[in-house]
């Protein structure tokens, strides 16, 4: 508690005079009939109260005498907490969540509108939850007609201080989330082996996961073998993996609200073929130099430049393009994302128009891939290759196909350089045959 205490009042001494924050909760969704999809609190919600239960609103008013937090629960019932568990209720909103004071979810309106200051600045993100919108946009608009009041986008703000992690975010447990997240990948390494189904490898993942504490994944695991390594977000996992395929696992857990991002690339019979292992090779290289770049005040679009410059020289080496300014037929996606609350976190990578300069606290992903799909010839025909080049290049590649790698870290920018907080998970081609061979 003493670390949202301490997020709320940083967050309150950004805001202008005579102003009010309002955050609205997650809402619940249904699956089918009668049954919800899990439930998650929204990530800003959380960030300031770790209060995670639905049909709540967050309230801080920092120009308040008394009531400058405040928490707008669901009251206690005993017949749906026999179903659901126990309510934190207004009592426990108090208690245990400190909030200056609380009421009902459902007096929010009448109850707010006491709270409010008569003139000053909303801060609010609308489409989170449909309904507190509705309501907050009617509150809203009855004040505007008779007063000097004005609305802003709250997640700005939190954007900017969720980028930056500090003591606060490793005690609720930011490297635990990618400390099961390596072991897991390390036991999945283990138990690859052809005839092995993908979906039996992310129940490897997802064991470890729960045994060491994570309450759930923090996306869908990606467990693509053979020809679905190509697939940047392929997550059916239905398929039996062969000898001679690699194997891409991009997964990763969530510890006290924030995700892991690791991404693995092995041979399924443990041993990569000199093809995989010159695409391997190549990714690793690129990924090494990006890293080895990372310190604080290093415009943070060098990195993509580097591993651009790493992977467009190798592909054309390689022999599979003629410039390596075409390399992004191979590559595909970016190779960077910041990492946090959620896996692909909050924060710009532009400040008044400039790219971004790296600094102390930050945590990002690094994540450049190759991958040599059937498409990649028709790619090639929209860059102008001639008939003749993609001839060559398809008879270069045919011993290539179906090959994608992808390798990715979360890192952390320190005062004098950077930590490999996921370097647990092997990555080295040695390093990983040799755990593979266990």
């Amino acid at each position: 508690m003493e670390v949202f205490a301490e997020r709320r009042a940083k967050f309150m001494q950004q805001l202008t005079p005579q102003s009010v924050a309002i955050l609205p909760c997650k809402p619940e969704y249904v699956r089918n009939g009668d049954v919800e999809y899990e439930y998650r609190q929204e990530s800003n919600f959380y960030y300031l109260s770790g209060f995670e239960e639905p049909e709540s609103i967050l309230l801080l008013n920092p120009s308040a005498a008394r009531y400058k937090y405040v928490l707008f629960v669901r009251g206690r019932n005993p017949g749906r907490e026999t179903y659901d568990g126990a309510r934190a209720g207004i009592d426990g909103a108090m208690s245990m969540f400190k909030a200056d004071t609380a009421v009902l979810f459902t007096d929010f309106q009448k109850s707010a509108s006491s709270l409010l200051p008569k003139v000053g600045t909303l801060y609010y993100s609308f489409g989170i939850n449909p309904k507190i919108d509705e309501t907050v946009r009617n509150m809203f608009l009855e004040r505007q007609r008779g007063d000097n009041w004005s609305s802003m986008d709250l997640a700005p703000l939190l954007a900017e201080m969720r980028l930056i992690k500090n003591d606060g975010d490793w005690k609720m447990g930011f490297t635990k989330a990618i400390d099961i997240s390596a072991q897991a990948h390390i036991e999945a390494f283990k138990a690859i082996k052809p005839g092995v189904y993908e979906y039996e490898v992310q129940a490897v993942f997802e064991h470890v996961y729960r045994k060491t504490g994570s309450p759930r994944n923090g996306y869908p695991c990606i467990v693509g073998s053979g020809p679905n390594s190509g697939t940047l977000h392929y997550n059916k996992n239905t398929c039996q993996m062969k000898s001679g395929e690699v194997v891409l696992m991009d997964c990763g857990a969530e510890y006290g609200y924030y995700s892991a991002d690791i991404t693995r690339t092995v041979p399924v019979n443990g041993k990569f073929t000199k093809e995989q292992r010159e695409i391997y090779q190549l990714v690793l290289d690129a990924q090494n130099a990006a890293i080895r770049m990372v310190k604080p005040g290093i415009v943070k679009s060098a990195l993509d430049s580097a591993i651009t410059e790493v992977l467009g020289t190798g592909l054309v080496k390689l022999g599979f393009l003629k410039d390596k300014k075409d390399s992004r037929i191979f590559t595909l996606h970016g190779y960077s994302h910041w990492l946090g609350l959620e896996v692909h976190d909050v924060g710009r990578s532009t400040v008044d128009g400039k790219p971004r300069k790296l600094a102390e606290g930050m945590v990002f992903t690094i994540e450049p891939g190759i991958y040599v799909r059937q498409d990649v010839f028709d790619k090639m025909k929209d860059l102008k290759y001639t008939e003749d080049e993609i001839s060559k290049i398809r008879t270069r590649l045919e011993r290539y196909m179906n090959i994608g790698v992808r390798i990715e870290d979360d890192v952390v920018v320190t005062d004098d350089g950077y930590k490999n907080l996921s370097d647990a998970a092997p990555r080295d081609i040695d390093a990983i045959e040799a755990l593979m061979k266990r």
